[in-house]
């Protein structure tokens, strides 16, 4: 069973859903205690839909059937309680993006990128802005295992890079949209020379899917509705701390990891 939230799924599949299909969508989400309860004839009825569309919804959503759509939507909650400090309320905040993350990404088992990064001569991590950030932060961690791994974040490099890889190399592309111009460009160039493309995103069928091989998704804050809590960035970081530890299992990088550390503390 997918146990996504109900908004996840939306901010994954929402660029598949038809015009009906979004009505009820927004229906959903202004009615989330309710729905759980409704029958689905009923619930077409308030909409001004059929019962079937409702089902192909579900379908949509990656839910098994209503009464599973129904199941889950039970147990969700985004609210948040009141608490007395700021600091008990991002760490809510924190738990709940960290845990969406992880039924998201794992649609595709961490393994598969581990193996990518074990098995390709470069390494080179895009990002732009706060992505530029963990995309560096990443690249940094490669590289004290050993791994031949670069960050590049501005769009002349991006470039320059793209057009220089090759078939044995591996771009892991950051982007919260997935429509970042200079990467959507970087990725497209770089596919013409076979070279090996994940990336990781917040939005389903963006421009970067087009060019990806393999594409890891990861929970958007917007999700909390609290405009006053922006981090875009801790999904991403969840994720390369999971693939981190992965890599760390393996002894060579491991004792390579270490060697570093401890040339660090002797400075």
């Amino acid at each position: 069973m997918n146990n996504s939230s109900f908004k996840n799924r939306l901010q994954i599949y929402e660029y598949t859903l038809s015009t009906s299909e979004k009505k009820i969508a927004d229906y959903v989400l202004n009615h989330v205690e309710s729905v759980p309860f409704e029958s689905i004839s009923d619930l077409s009825a308030k909409i001004g839909t059929s019962p079937s569309t409702i089902t192909r919804f579900c379908k949509r959503l990656d839910y098994r059937s209503y009464v599973e759509f129904q199941t889950l939507l039970k147990t969700e909650s985004f609210k948040v309680a009141n608490y007395d400090t700021i600091a008990e309320k991002v760490i809510e905040y924190y738990q709940l993006t960290l845990k969406q993350s992880k039924s998201i990404f794992q649609k595709i088992s961490p393994e598969v990128l581990v193996n990518d990064i074990e098995e390709s001569d470069k390494v080179v991590i895009l990002g732009i802005g706060s992505s530029g950030l963990t995309a560096t932060e990443f690249s940094l961690r490669l590289n004290r295992m050993g791994i031949n791994s670069i960050s590049v974040t501005d769009s002349y490099s991006m470039f320059a890079q793209s057009v220089l890889l090759d078939s044995k190399d591996l771009i892991i592309a950051i982007s919260n949209s997935g429509e970042t111009p200079e990467i959507v460009k970087a990725c497209r160039e770089a596919k013409k020379n076979n070279v090996k493309i994940v990336a990781l995103t917040k939005k389903y069928n963006s421009s970067i899917s087009e060019t990806t091989d393999k594409i890891f998704y990861t929970s958007d804050s917007d999700l909390l509705e609290d405009d006053k809590f922006h981090n875009d960035q801790l999904s991403f970081l969840f994720f390369i701390d999971v693939i981190t530890y992965h890599l760390l299992k393996n002894d060579k990088y491991n004792d390579n990891y270490k060697k570093v550390l401890h040339v660090w503390k002797e400075k």
